[in-house]
């Protein structure tokens, strides 16, 4: 994936934090976290729509959500 480089404005306090996440540890870099938070949305946009195109807009009902906790396990936790 070819990289390039750009410019976002950020409010203060917010960079901030940022910063002080990647001095900690807890985020590889700025541009890193902003790349992830990024790709999680279209990710989660991608679920959206798929669930959209299956459900219709009322989505899921409860039988659906017990099949998918027996499926996953999770009936019995």
């Amino acid at each position: 994936m070819t990289m390039r480089k750009t410019a976002i404005s950020l409010p203060e306090d917010q960079l901030r934090r940022l910063k002080a996440a990647e001095a900690a540890g807890r985020i590889p870099s700025v541009s890193g976290h902003i790349q992830e938070l990024l790709r999680r949305d279209e990710e989660t946009a991608e679920v959206t729509e798929t669930l959209r195109r299956l459900f219709g807009d009322e989505g899921a009902g409860p039988e659906h959500r017990k099949w998918a906790e027996r499926t996953l396990g999770l009936d019995a936790a």
